[in-house]
């Protein structure tokens, strides 16, 4: 099978285009994640020191 030279041109522009797109994704991902830490760390630590049970669901009477 031939493949013309226009069609080798056309595919490494396109890998290069998808190798880019997934650097710059995971380089996007990485910098948001260093920039923006998590905001409720302290409270989801605190949570857990406390032995992390959920508070109890309050009882209800039920209607006639």
């Amino acid at each position: 099978m031939k493949i013309e030279r226009s069609w080798y041109l056309l595919l490494a522009v396109a890998l290069s285009a998808a190798v880019g797109a997934a650097i710059a994704s995971k380089l996007r991902r990485r910098q948001h994640q260093t920039t923006h830490p998590p905001e409720h760390a302290p409270e989801l630590k605190s949570w857990e020191n406390e032995g992390g049970n959920l508070a109890p669901i309050p009882a209800t009477s039920a209607l006639p």
